[in-house]
């Protein structure tokens, strides 16, 4: 049997060994995408919108969650829907990695929007994308200064001056301007009453068009206001590639890639950490120092 001088240097020899050789705990990661949080975006006339509300549909094997709104919805003039229709809405994707939040939207409006309209500048192209991480409605969260927003399409009509995420945004409507509806209730009427075809009828991808998440008596669909917080990058398709978007799961002409930092965020107490300890370790560890202990005490004896 082994003396105690022996055991103690078996004990601090392997408690050195797992201490040294041992990768550190991670620290804690933070989530921003958390189940309930709604994304959104309309074009400037809310003639189509989609929605995104996570934990709606899954979340695949590389880390994509997809709205996918109707492809027969989109109001071009006096005629709805029909593939190949200027403004048509198909898919709106979320990714989040450990720094940032991955956009990806389908459709067959350009980032530049659809000049010779009888829009006040004469295009009409993409309101701004809004994201909401409370559980209140759009409404609410407008007013109580709740919303994030992205101005991703420099062309438009939004009142926040440069491309970027904004926080404590005010959003407010274009329509006005840009010959649109007046309201989301008008849109779904124009909808259910001259689209033809398979998938006819209003929707606003994982939410239903006539939604109590948004106001139907408003068109709220750009920025107004916001504090800025920081830039966007494009992506590249091969970029998407690399990412494991499936660049051809829709069909829209355009698909429009950009990320940003969500530290700004996160910065706000919008994010949930997840801690990931090193538990199987921290238990061997903890169990040699009780062994540890046990052996001094016998010295002491």
């Amino acid at each position: 049997m082994l003396n105690k001088t022996a055991q103690f240097i078996i004990i601090t020899t392997t408690l050195g060994v797992i201490l040294t050789t041992t990768k550190p705990a991670k620290a804690a990661t933070f989530t921003a995408l958390n189940e309930g949080t709604v994304a959104n975006t309309f074009t400037e006339c809310i003639n189509d919108g989609i929605a995104l509300q996570v934990g709606k549909n899954p979340i695949n094997d590389q880390g994509w969650q997809y709205a996918v709104d109707s492809f027969n919805d989109g109001v071009d003039g006096f005629q709805v829907g029909g593939a190949g229709k200027g403004y048509e809405i198909y898919s709106l994707a979320l990714k989040e990695t450990k720094d940032s939040i991955v956009v990806v939207i389908n459709g067959n409006i350009p980032l530049t929007g659809i000049d010779g309209t009888r829009a006040d500048d004469a295009n009409i192209g993409w309101g701004d994308l809004f994201f909401n991480f409370t559980d209140k409605d759009f409404t609410t969260a407008n007013n109580q200064g709740d919303l994030f927003g992205v101005r991703f399409a420099e062309s438009n009509d939004s009142l926040v001056p440069n491309l970027g995420l904004y926080s404590n945004v005010t959003a407010i409507s274009t329509t006005d301007i840009n010959s649109g509806f007046d309201n989301l209730e008008d849109y779904n009427i124009r909808v259910n009453d001259a689209c033809q075809g398979a998938g006819c009828g209003p929707s606003l991808g994982d939410l239903a068009a006539d939604t109590s998440y948004f106001d139907q008596s408003q068109s709220l669909n750009t920025m107004g206001s916001g504090e800025f917080l920081t830039n966007i990058m494009y992506l590249s398709e091969s970029e998407l590639l690399d990412a494991g978007y499936d660049l051809n799961r829709f069909d829209g002409e355009h698909t429009i890639a950009f990320k940003f930092n969500k530290s700004g965020i996160c910065d706000r107490g919008y994010c949930t950490s997840v801690p990931e300890p090193s538990a199987g370790v921290g238990l061997a560890a903890l169990g040699l120092i009780m062994g540890f202990n046990s052996l001094c005490k016998g010295y002491s004896d």
